[in-house]
């Protein structure tokens, strides 16, 4: 009887997780450890061993690091789209752009991490990489960028310069909201605060008004 039990015991503790389980798990797993170490640098060997598998069965799922680095961001993506991120860039002032997408980021980053901009801002790492989370960003940061041209009168490098300015603003609200530091209240106020000064300090100022403060002195 009690060799029975053992083998039922045995048996009900068969893994019968489909493959996408498996590399869902790992993928999770890859994302905790780029959040905690704060960079790109992991392997497959630290994956498996983090969610309780061999190397072998990471190597059957993922064919390096960077497949895997690819399959975070291919997540990250498609939780910013499911979000809206990519309609938030399309109609409106350039404020009102800014807005929207800053406060779609914003709430990802509190709920998900800082993932992308750790990946992002390795340039060996990305080269290796085809995502869509590039093509998202690409793609936000051409329509922020004409809105600005636009509504600010700035050339497009200017533009540019200030449209990767203020992204800085939703991701470090969202950090501070996540590490319990801000309510969600507290977060979105504060990057609105920040945007709508960082946007006005751009807004072009009537040169007669400036002429006549000069004359008046």
């Amino acid at each position: 009887m009690e060799r029975g039990g053992s083998m039922a015991e045995g048996a009900g503790k068969r893994d019968y997780r489909t493959a996408d389980e498996r590399a869902a798990q790992m993928i999770d797993a890859a994302h905790a450890i780029i959040e905690r170490e704060r960079s790109t640098e992991l392997s497959l060997r630290d994956v498996a061993d983090a969610v309780g598998a061999s190397r072998a069965l990471a190597y059957a799922y993922f064919a390096d690091r960077h497949r895997l680095i690819e399959a975070v961001l291919d997540r990250e993506a498609e939780l910013l789209l499911g979000a809206g991120l990519d309609e938030a860039g399309t109609d409106g002032s350039f404020a009102e752009r800014a807005g929207r997408v800053a406060a779609i980021y914003l709430d990802h980053v509190a709920r998900h991490g800082s993932v992308l901009e750790i990946v992002m801002r390795e340039p060996e790492v990305m080269r290796e990489l085809q995502t869509e989370a590039s093509a998202i960003r690409s793609r936000i940061y051409r329509r922020l960028t004409r809105a600005a041209r636009r509504d600010l009168q700035m050339p497009a490098p200017d533009a540019l310069a200030l449209v990767q300015l203020l992204a800085v603003i939703p991701e470090e609200a969202g950090k501070q909201w996540r590490a319990g530091h801000l309510d969600r209240t507290e977060a979105h106020r504060l990057c609105s605060r920040l945007l709508a000064a960082g946007i006005e300090a751009q807004v072009p100022r009537p040169q007669g008004r400036e002429k006549a403060g000069l004359d008046d002195g």
